[in-house]
């Protein structure tokens, strides 16, 4: 059985999963992979390795080897280093994982995987992967400490998890050994969680059509977080993925697996036949819509064709589910945080971003998509710029004007008088001009009162209202206004 940590000379690690085991141990427990006698590593802190990286400290170790902090010698980038050990590097198999793991990972862009920087070899054998170095820590030990997570924190990680996973299935990779361990996590400045999928060493390109990724018999990954297609072997494709996933998002909702005692064989047994176990079964204290019971019920089918078609879908549908959940000041406080994060993401994209998925929205992803063929119009405030930027210009061509005649007409004669004159003119033009029209306005603006129309009040201008209100409509004010002359000379001016 395992014991401790490997690394140790007088202990033999699986070269698949990493796990330690006594010397007189010939095979992993749990993939059944030969184990091998890994020989001390010398410490390279303070090395440059391929000419470029040179070592920080080291971060880590496992079975296929150590994980430096490392920075370009050139551009100061920090790197992740993972140097293979010296005792597999004549391993065919170890070298071969080591390899699938630098050429899947690096066809994937997306910013929830890890990116791969380069891969090669030392001059003196070492075999070498440099990757994007996350600063934070995995998921396995967030739950270790917390135990388990407020919903809304952890649909957020399952949600960027989910589209790192469909971003690997859209290039046909399927990632074979998705677990907590394999998720880093780091914080924004504003609060909200970062994630990182890492570990491509046994993922594999799923072929067209059967879709087949191994062999028929033969199982590998981590049994805790196996779908039950590749406990017993069979055919795998993107849904075996949605099922390890939706065991992860299990136990960061609840703190407990899906399945009783999930490395046992019974629970091995019970994950190939049965459901998983009820949400407020695990955890009473905590109101579970229905809606997320039946999210987990579905992905966790024990066959793949009655989860979700796609791990995308599984990873929106979990976040609305648990946006049903009554809301408390740490959820709000994260939705916040999260509303933030999409107002920067939409200052800095241009273009609709109605496709952009967030955990804090409802919207699954398809409907996103119908939004893009129906783009909303954004009000554009530059027009208003510009006709707020005249206004300054024509108060100083105005105080110009006003200067120009003042100073004229303090000469005599010249250019400057003649200036003035011409100014003056203009502005008794434009004066007279307002003096007809207000002299004018009374008798257009007046109203038609013939003898035998006894109709509502014509209005004829807006300056009508103001004659209304200093003559009150009496009845003999009418009668005053109704004689002979008067009707004629008003039908007159009708004409």
């Amino acid at each position: 059985m395992p014991v401790g940590s490997p690394g140790v000379d007088a202990r033999k690690v699986c070269p698949q999963c990493g796990e330690a085991y006594d010397r007189a141990v010939a095979f992993c427990a749990k993939d059944g992979t030969g184990l091998v006698s890994p020989a001390a590593q010398a410490d390279l802190v303070g090395h440059v390795i391929g000419g470029r990286y040179r070592v920080v400290s080291q971060l880590g170790a496992g079975g296929m080897g150590t994980v430096y902090l490392a920075e370009h010698v050139r551009m100061k980038r920090k790197s992740a280093i993972k140097i293979m050990r010296p005792a597999l590097v004549g391993d065919a198999d170890a070298l071969q994982r080591f390899t699938r793991e630098a050429e899947n990972a690096s066809k994937i862009s997306h910013p929830n995987v890890a990116s791969i920087f380069d891969f090669g070899e030392t001059d003196d054998g070492m075999v070498y992967l440099a990757m994007e170095f996350v600063d934070g820590e995995a998921l396995a030990a967030t739950l270790t400490r917390e135990v388990a997570l407020h919903p809304v924190v952890a649909a957020d990680i399952i949600g960027q998890a989910a589209d790192a996973l469909q971003a690997a299935h859209d290039l046909g990779i399927l990632h074979r050994d998705f677990k907590p361990d394999n998720l880093m996590l780091t914080k924004r400045t504003d609060g909200t969680f970062v994630v990182k999928l890492v570990d491509f060493g046994i993922a594999r390109m799923m072929e067209q059509g059967s879709q087949q990724v191994t062999r028929t018999g033969f199982a590998v990954g981590t049994p805790e977080f196996m779908s039950p297609e590749q406990l017993s072997g069979d055919v795998l494709d993107s849904r075996s993925d949605q099922y390890s996933l939706a065991l992860v998002a299990f136990i960061a909702l609840t703190g407990h697996d899906a399945f009783t005692n999930s490395s046992s064989k019974e629970s091995l047994i019970a994950r190939l036949t049965s459901r998983p176990r009820r949400l407020d079964e695990v955890r009473s204290d905590l109101e579970w819509p229905n809606a997320l019971q039946d999210v987990f019920d579905k992905a966790l089918a024990p066959d793949p064709v009655d989860r979700f078609a796609s791990v995308s879908d599984f990873g929106v549908t979990l976040g609305s589910a648990v946006m049903e959940m009554t809301p408390s000041q740490t959820a709000e406080i994260y939705r916040h945080a999260l509303g933030h994060r999409m107002v920067s993401v939409a200052s800095r994209t241009p273009g609709d971003i109605a496709g952009v998925r967030t955990p804090s929205s409802n919207a699954p992803i398809g409907s996103a998509k119908k939004v893009k063929t129906e783009p909303k119009r954004r009000h554009d405030p530059a027009p208003m710029r510009r006709r707020q930027s005249v206004v300054p210009y024509i108060v100083l061509f105005a105080i110009a004007t006003w200067g120009t005649w003042w100073y004229g007409s303090t000469q005599e004669s010249g250019l400057a008088r003649r200036a003035a004159d011409q100014i003056g003119g203009y502005a008794g033009a434009a004066r007279d001009l307002v003096n007809g029209y207000l002299k004018r306005a009374p008798d257009t603006a007046s109203e038609v009162v013939l003898p035998t129309a006894p109709t509502p009040v014509v209005k004829k201008s807006g300056t009508k209202r103001r004659v209304e209100a200093t003559t009150p409509k009496t009845d003999s004010a009418v009668a005053a206004a109704v004689t002979p002359d008067t009707s004629k000379v008003r039908a007159d001016s009708l004409r």
